[in-house]
């Protein structure tokens, strides 16, 4: 900051406190500024808190070291690209035309023409080629800003857009997604039990035995009171286990005699003909 070159600007009749730096960025003195428009020490100190908070107006405003503005003093300045979005914020009301006609009118006019005339005194003189390749200069930085700008706002969609589908992949099974898990749940319990037409089948305490320990298995492996109760990025896991599920050895060993008996009933019959 010590290579900034400062100096009193007149606009439109008040002194303002502006600044130079090696990079050709002009930096103008928030409360010089408002002093020019006649505002009181508390407006002043508002109008800094505001644009230091202001999340736009924040990425032009700068603290300057003692000695740029002030001999003995720090300075917050903002950058004067920065200054119409600033008086922009600054509302003309009706109040304001009533009580302080004087300091809407100049408002008015720095809103109309501070910004030309802060950036006038800091121009050198030149020919027209000069003053053609400033302006061209000045639109491709702020061409760059934008696209700056519009890289950052694309960056924030990207991230809520990802929080939204992770916070809806969180969320519990959907009615067709939970009828898809009970589904296979019932396909792989008639294959465990020899299909529809088998004893095992046909035998309803024992087919019941069979779900409820299936349930019991898939909601254990979830941490779940209800199978219903399992995340949708969890779906692909509970058909992965649906599909692998045996029943324990008891219950494998009791769908398998009951099984085995009705073979042992039909080849007794084949033999007493």
């Amino acid at each position: 900051m010590d290579d900034l070159i400062a100096k009193q600007v007149d606009v439109l009749g008040s002194s303002i406190m502006a600044a130079k730096d090696a990079e050709g960025s002009i930096w103008v003195g928030i409360n010089s500024f408002c002093q020019g428009l006649d505002m009181n020490k508390k407006q002043r100190d508002w109008q800094v808190e505001k644009i230091k908070e202001d999340k736009t107006l924040s990425r032009g405003c700068r603290l300057l070291p003692a000695a740029i503005f002030d001999p003995s003093n720090e300075a917050y300045a903002l950058r004067l690209d920065f200054i119409p979005i600033w008086l922009a914020k600054i509302s003309i009301t009706k109040r304001m035309e009533q009580d302080h006609p004087e300091l809407a009118d100049k408002l008015l006019e720095y809103q109309l023409k501070a910004k030309d005339i802060l950036a006038a005194a800091f121009l050198p003189q030149q020919d027209s080629t000069g003053d053609v390749q400033g302006q061209i200069k000045l639109l491709a930085q702020g061409t760059t800003e934008l696209y700056q700008k519009v890289d950052e706002v694309t960056e924030d969609v990207k991230s809520v857009k990802k929080e939204l589908q992770d916070f809806k992949e969180t969320l519990p099974l959907m009615p067709e997604d939970a009828d898809e898990i009970s589904d296979s749940v019932k396909k792989r319990g008639v294959g465990i039990l020899g299909g529809k037409q088998s004893p095992a089948y046909n035998d309803k305490c024992l087919r019941m035995k069979l779900y409820v320990n299936f349930y019991s298995n898939l909601k254990y492996n979830f941490n779940v009171r209800s199978y219903k109760a399992i995340k949708r990025n969890q779906k692909a896991q509970a058909l992965q286990i649906i599909a692998e599920y045996k029943p324990p050895l008891f219950l494998a060993e009791q769908i398998a005699d009951v099984n085995a008996q009705q073979s042992l009933n039909l080849k007794g019959g084949a033999t007493n003909e």
